[in-house]
């Protein structure tokens, strides 16, 4: 039944193709390359409540999801089913005709996107793996890797009213001057259980950057290890609001503050029960953060050691107070020893410490 079926539906697709137009009567399965030979041509033949089964590979194509209420995914996982913008001009995937909370992209690797042109000129790209406008569409177990974009959001870009989810995604090795990983501005997208690492940022907020009237928020996430050249090793806050919950930072490094937050004009983000291992991993800006954290403890850096106790019993005993919620962590050095040409002492010597030296002699 299902073969005479998927049977069927080929043919139509293949007869609608030759005539220019392919259309689906009710909600169907569609596979590629079964019957679809692109991502794309399954999109276009798609209808409301459709799903499109991408069979594993590298699919080297841009997707636009067209506005559709449609499940686009990847039926092997993200290990084995990759969307590869590499030499191809745009994001790799476009949400940007008022996709909402069915849209559905799930299961892909989204790796090699350059970005579409925004406002500021044809050599300025945003959002390398994906563009979200105007839509909020549902990405759940997703890895963004090795996207890059001239300008903002290396990984994903959200605009213009962008509500987008996120859920067990993980954001790897994406690069832009704002947002190494994520850009968002005038937006309200939430990530949950996500995961952002060795994401850099030329300007500000390696991991992600908030820009102007956005709320984003962020629930059990972890950042690691991402770096910002200026301000912001993991997050930048600009004009923005919105919240942080059971967030963990650790190693996140910014040249000047901020190495895991740094709170810019008009921002006051709130953070619950958020966890900031090493020294690096600090929280700094124009404005206080509000720190709705029930644990008054922290990391103590005292005689050699490390120990948890209050900020005011810390600093009693002669020692060096890495902020409430944070954790002794042999692992992560969590009070190591200043080392030579270490400049934004984040307890390695690296390129980020090359660029504070060459600001410095400017």
């Amino acid at each position: 039944m299902k073969t005479t079926r998927r049977r069927r539906l080929h043919d139509s697709i293949a007869m609608l193709a030759m005539a220019g137009c392919v259309q689906f009567a009710s909600a169907s399965i569609i596979e590629v390359p079964g019957d679809a030979s692109t991502i794309q041509a399954a999109v276009d033949a798609a209808q409301t409540g459709d799903e499109i089964h991408v069979a594993a590979g590298i699919w080297r194509e841009t997707i636009n999801l067209r506005g559709k209420a449609i499940v686009l995914l990847g039926a092997a996982g993200p290990q084995s089913t990759t969307l590869d913008g590499r030499g191809l001009e745009g994001s790799v995937l476009r949400c940007i005709e008022g996709e909402a909370a069915e849209t559905r992209i799930e299961g892909f690797t989204i790796t090699g996107g350059s970005g579409d042109v925004g406002a500021h000129g044809p050599e300025a790209t945003v959002g390398g793996g994906l563009l979200v406008r105007s839509s909020s569409p549902t990405i759940v177990n997703c890895v963004f890797r090795e996207n890059r974009a001239s300008l903002h959001g290396g990984a994903v870009y959200c605009g213009d009213g962008a509500a987008a989810t996120f859920s067990d995604c993980m954001f790897e090795s994406n690069v832009a001057e704002k947002g190494g990983a994520v850009f968002n501005i005038r937006s309200s997208p939430s990530f949950d259980s996500c995961v952002f690492t060795g994401n850099l940022a030329g300007y500000g907020g390696g991991a992600i950057y908030n820009d102007r009237k956005c709320a984003a928020d962020f629930t059990d996430c972890r950042f690691q290890a991402n770096e910002a050249i200026y301000n912001g090793g993991a997050v930048y806050d600009y004009e923005s609001r919105g919240t942080l919950t059971s967030c963990s930072f650790v190693r996140n490094a910014a040249a000047f503050k901020g190495g895991a937050i740094y709170i810019a004009y008009r921002s006051n983000p709130i953070m619950h029960d958020c966890v900031f291992v090493t020294q690096a991993d600090d929280v700094a800006g124009r404005r206080g953060v509000q720190m709705a954290s029930k644990d008054q403890t922290g990391a103590c850096c005292v005689g050699g050691g490390c120990i948890i106790a209050s900020k005011s019993a810390c600093e009693d005993a002669g020692g060096e107070f890495s902020g409430r919620g944070t954790r002794c962590s042999i692992e992560e050095q969590t009070c190591s020893r200043r080392m030579k040409g270490d400049l934004n002492h984040d307890g390695t010597v690296d390129r980020t410490d090359m660029a504070v030296l060459m600001l410095i002699w400017r």
